[in-house]
């Protein structure tokens, strides 16, 4: 899977290597509690079980400074849309972390995987969720109730759309590199241009 790379943070796949520090930050139940297929109490058993993408999943570990802080991705459906889920560790909570990653991932997917459109949606009472998916261009078209996992109940949710369109208008270009696939194009210019690299 790609690895990209926005002003701040490292887009990277998640690894077994996370599952211990993503059990303290996701687990946490304020972050847990606003998001659909967390678990809470969440152990490192299950950790590590949820970090393994599912068919049509693509999910991406934020790294600030070499320190997990969040993820981001999508879910394919049959219908070629996506939809769009984020999450944050408290401490990183404010700083546009959840907006710059997310719009990241987007544009990759837009532009990379041609990703025709995108729903996501949040729950009533995270409005902090409803204002990072307004900055990236979603607008709202219904409202209906979600299960949540931690709390154990369906939870009253705003659902958004994003079509490709207005998500190439809105999203940044693909700044954002494959950044694990950097050594394969150095040497592939490097022979390109008659030397080593």
């Amino acid at each position: 899977m790609a690895r990209l790379v926005t002003e701040r943070l490292l887009l990277r796949p998640f690894g077994r290597a996370d599952a211990s520090e993503f059990a303290r930050l996701a687990g946490d139940w304020a972050v847990a509690s606003m998001t659909s297929d967390i678990p809470h109490p969440l152990s490192e058993m299950q950790a590590r079980a949820w970090l393994r993408p599912g068919r049509g999943e693509v999910r991406f570990a934020m790294e600030l400074r070499g320190q997990l802080i969040g993820g981001t991705g999508f879910y394919r459906r049959h219908s070629g849309a996506a939809e769009v889920g984020f999450w944050l560790g408290r401490p990183w909570w404010g700083r546009g972390y959840a907006t710059e990653a997310t719009s990241a991932a987007m544009s990759y997917g837009v532009r990379s995987l041609r990703i025709p459109g995108y729903t996501s949606s949040h729950f009533v009472d995270n409005p902090a969720s409803g204002n990072v998916l307004r900055k990236l261009g979603f607008e709202p078209v219904g409202r209906g109730k979600i299960i949540s996992t931690a709390r154990g109940h369906d939870v009253e949710a705003v659902t958004y759309w994003l079509d490709a369109k207005r998500a190439l208008e809105r999203l940044p270009g693909v700044h954002a590199y494959l950044a694990a696939d950097t050594p394969r194009w150095r040497a592939w210019l490097g022979r390109i241009a008659g030397r080593a690299v």
